[in-house]
């Protein structure tokens, strides 16, 4: 589902809890790179901190494992931006395709993470928020770990059930960070490689303060797979303790175990590297509050001054929605493109409501819907037919600047309302439970929306409804 739109300039990659991130490229240079914007600008004492963490970081600069902030920008509507280098995709996305990593790619990803953490905290800067969102990897394969601010995010705080499965107990408790509670966060990025699933995967119908106390006080159930060596399984599990004092100590130390456990000689068997996106092809973008993952931009434009993004919130129950509308002159001559999002491969069905990349023409702004993963847990195989949910959408009740939307099924259903207006980009939002939405709107623009469901079997979506005359198209 798609809106068409004449407006050029950067290439919209992804669109997270709190910011967006764009591919550029320098017309003096031709070197590709990527532009993190936030919906707000860096207060005095969030630019005085973040420039403390830029410079103990350029400090170690040597380690290639770390992605640097090569430039802060201010824009003239408010809005502040970080500016780095430009990679071709997030561990989330390799994961979230189906591709799973052998123990010595994991190995080399340990060692990676641990090296970066090792030379951040050596520096005294610490993490924040390791998930496989802000693990990226370059054209050469080569992981690295990006988004180092916690000046960024106590300025930008996100919904914490958002990374829920990869924040260390005493984070949920008390919002506190600390290089222990960075190392929670590799450990659990080294089990979700490993075994296909975080430690703490949600369930349907799964209340968020269900979750919140598996953290707290639920065991990690061990890694069973006979491949992985007990001395790797082992250190995971131990980066994954409830108290952090029982969590490793010297994360240089990890860095050396996981690169002589990968060395001829060691405990392992090397495992087939993963298939990693080439330049030429695109990657799946994820994203999240400060990663930055991004497709190759082979293709990018240069880059003019970035068009105006408003970011508002409407926010469902146990959880945070987030809407982008691009400015522009409006083209009440257009229908509106309705591209149903389809899944893919056999029997996967969450791939209808999940993470889906847009179809685009070469004129439109393309991208990420809001990642809705961490919302709705991955069904299994449906073997026998759907049964009849009675999902129906009622007609969108027009408020000028915002949409109200209700809709009735039976039986216990996530939703998901998915929205598409003119020269916008398609939007998902988060309904979780909620038998109704309000919606904001621009009151100048038209309008079509789809809802869709999951019983954790089975992916029911009704018609595209519009408003003020739209034709959505199928």
């Amino acid at each position: 589902m798609s809106i068409e739109t004449g407006v050029g300039g950067p290439r919209l990659l992804a669109q997270g809890p709190v910011a967006t991130v764009y591919a550029g490229r320098d017309p003096a240079t031709g070197n590709d790179f990527a532009i993190k914007m936030f919906p707000g600008s860096f207060d005095r004492e969030t630019s005085a901190w973040l420039d403390r963490e830029r410079k103990a970081l350029a400090a170690v600069r040597s380690t290639r494992s770390i992605l640097q902030i090569d430039d802060v920008m201010a824009y003239p509507d408010g809005r502040s931006g970080i500016r780095r280098e430009l990679c071709a995709g997030s561990l989330a996305g390799l994961l979230d395709s189906g591709t799973r990593l052998g123990v010595s790619d994991v190995l080399a990803l340990g060692a990676a993470i641990a090296s970066a953490l090792a030379a951040a905290h050596g520096a005294d800067v610490l993490h924040g928020g390791v998930s496989p969102h802000n693990v990226l990897y370059r054209a050469s394969g080569e992981f690295v770990l990006a988004d180092f601010s916690v000046a960024l995010r106590r300025r930008f705080p996100r919904d914490p059930m958002y990374a829920v499965e990869y924040t260390a107990p005493e984070t949920l408790r008390d919002d506190t960070l600390s290089a222990a509670s960075d190392l929670y966060g590799l450990g659990a990025v080294l089990y979700t490689a490993l075994t296909g699933a975080p430690p703490f995967p949600r369930h349907t119908g799964q209340q968020p303060g269900e979750r919140i106390l598996q953290v707290l006080r639920e065991p990690v159930a061990p890694i069973q797979d006979p491949s992985v060596p007990r001395e790797l399984s082992g250190t995971i599990l131990r980066l994954l303790a409830k108290e952090p004092a029982d969590r490793p100590q010297d994360v240089a130390s990890l860095a050396r175990l996981f690169t002589k456990l990968r060395q001829p000689g060691g405990e392992i068997v090397t495992g087939e590297s993963p298939d990693l996106p080439s330049e030429e092809e695109e990657a799946d973008v994820e994203f999240d509050d400060f990663a930055e993952v991004s497709r190759p931009a082979a293709a990018a434009p240069s880059v003019p001054q970035l068009q105006p993004v408003r970011v508002v919130q409407a926010p469902p129950a146990g959880g945070r929605t987030l809407i982008r509308e691009f400015s522009g002159p409006l083209k009440r001559d257009r229908e509106i493109p309705w591209r149903p999002i389809v899944t893919a491969g056999a029997g996967v069905l969450l791939a209808g409501l999940a993470v889906v990349p847009l179809v685009l023409g070469p004129a439109e702004i393309g991208g990420q819907a809001v990642p809705l993963a961490a919302a709705i847990p991955a069904p299994s195989p449906a073997s026998a037919p759907a049964p009849d949910v009675k999902l129906a959408l009622a007609p969108p009740q027009d408020q000028s600047d915002h949409v109200q939307l209700t809709w009735t099924a039976e039986g216990e259903l996530d939703f998901v309302v998915i929205m598409a207006g003119e020269r916008l980009e398609t939007k998902q939002l988060v309904a979780h439970r909620q038998r109704g939405m309000d919606v904001p709107v621009d009151p100048a623009r038209r309008y079509c929306f789809q809802l869709r469901a999951t019983d954790g079997r089975h992916v029911y979506t009704t018609d595209p409804m519009p408003i003020r005359g739209a034709r959505c198209n199928p």
